[in-house]
């Protein structure tokens, strides 16, 4: 399963490319239509190869501008379902808040028939992270598996990290 990736970098991403796309097809259309008009003479005979090389170069550097538009309308979109994304991510942490403790989880898995007092560290990560996904998606429905898997482990991070600390 690939990992997850936020709407906004992917729109950072697609932001990017479209200013590289736009910058190479503006660039080299410009050249190909000097080319052509015989502002750089490259070619001394007007002859097919100079017609053949330029329409041929043309037509892709048209397409990287086109292409670069695309990019551009997609980060849009892109920024778009990340506002969503975003105010999702913090309405879930806002409910972890209020309703999941370190200490609750750990009463959780401890209850569990067959669960020795004596767990492994990753043993107790796996358990605990296990608990704190069942509790998201009973309240939160439909969310994306990859979404929820890196929400899951950034907030235990968050969540674990001060609770070690306070119990030492």
């Amino acid at each position: 399963m690939p990992g997850y990736q936020s709407s906004a970098s992917k729109a950072q991403d697609n932001r990017s490319s479209a200013y590289t796309l736009l910058a190479v097809g503006g660039i080299g259309f410009i050249v190909v239509l000097l080319i052509f008009f015989n502002v750089i003479p490259l070619y001394r005979n007007a002859g097919i190869p100079k017609y053949l090389v330029c329409g041929v170069m043309g037509a892709m550097f048209i397409l990287f501008i086109v292409f670069g538009i695309v990019s551009m309308r997609d980060s849009r979109l892109l920024l778009v379902k990340a506002k969503s994304e975003n105010s999702l991510c913090s309405e879930i942490t806002r409910w972890c808040q209020e309703n999941l403790d370190c200490a609750g989880i750990d009463a959780l898995i401890l209850e569990e028939e067959g669960v020795d007092a004596k767990l492994t560290e990753e043993e107790k990560y796996y358990r605990r992270t296990e608990k704190m996904r069942a509790a998201i998606e009973d309240k939160f429905m439909n969310l994306d598996e990859a979404f929820l898997d890196n929400f899951v482990d950034e907030y235990y991070q968050e969540m674990y990290e001060d609770y070690v600390d306070n119990s030492r």
